[in-house]
């Protein structure tokens, strides 16, 4: 009995060594983020995709997939992740930070200005540094070296600012991308997002920086979405990024059926 129960106790260690075992087996990436001065930087959120086919219809669709959890970086700037066991042939990192987090734009809140004047001018210059991050991005390839470190330097987010106008009318209420030419890392993350005109046709966000000479502007209305995609668009520099004036005209939107 006792040759018995030891045996048992045996074949069970055994089969927990071995999960150990293969579960250490999975790749891991030891990552540190830092900022343009090279100082580590701490509460950036690290995530990795990669790019799988997926088959709907006959037809192949790449669709960006989760490759690790995504990660925060300590007070030294690093962080490790431990990669999805999956076969790709890109992958991507993504390290993202913004100036303020909810908590630290909350107690900018509590000890906000109580004269009106100085509040009213507080809140615009609050909400534009809730808009503010720093992102950084690289490309994997299965001939990448995972076992070094990964050194992801944050660039700031450059504040975007236009008009959109059609025939010399704003266009309100249509969504706008301005962004640089399509890269690889772009079939993994969105690097920029539509942003919403208002009853004057402008718009201004934060965006990654780069070229920024593309732009697409979406208007959904009774007669279908109205779409218009440009290349080469002239902006001038502005102190804190680029301004766009998109002047264009009806004719050269593309008309699409509703969905």
């Amino acid at each position: 009995m006792i040759a018995k129960n030891t045996c048992i106790a045996l074949v069970v260690f055994w089969f927990a060594t071995s999960t150990c075992v293969f579960a250490d087996d999975r790749q891991r990436i030891s990552i540190q983020v830092v900022d343009e001065q090279a100082k580590p930087v701490e509460g950036a959120t690290v995530a990795a995709r990669y790019l799988k086919t997926v088959q709907q219809n006959g037809k192949d669709y790449p669709v960006p997939m989760e490759l690790a959890p995504s990660q925060t970086t300590d007070a030294n700037g690093r962080c490790e992740l431990t990669l999805g066991d999956v076969d790709w042939s890109l992958a991507g990192l993504e390290a993202h930070r913004v100036e303020l987090t909810t908590e630290e734009a909350m107690k900018l809140c509590d000890d906000a200005p109580r004269d009106p004047v100085e509040r009213e001018a507080f809140a615009p210059e609050l909400n534009d540094r809730c808009q503010r991050f720093g992102s950084a991005y690289q490309v994997l390839t299965p001939n990448t070296v995972l076992d070094e470190l990964v050194t992801l330097k944050l660039a700031k987010a450059i504040k975007v600012t236009g008009r959109v106008r059609v025939d010399g009318r704003p266009l309100e209420k249509a969504f706008v991308t301005i962004h640089s030419r399509k890269a690889q890392v772009d079939q993994l993350f969105a690097r920029s997002a539509p942003e919403l005109t208002d009853h004057e046709g402008r718009f201004s966000f934060y965006t990654v920086p780069g070229d920024l000479d593309r732009a697409r502007v979406i208007a959904e209305r009774s007669s279908g979405i109205h779409v218009l995609t440009l290349a080469d668009v002239p902006s001038k520099r502005t102190s804190t990024g680029f301004h766009f004036e998109l002047d264009t005209e009806a004719k050269h939107y593309t008309l699409e059926k509703r969905p």
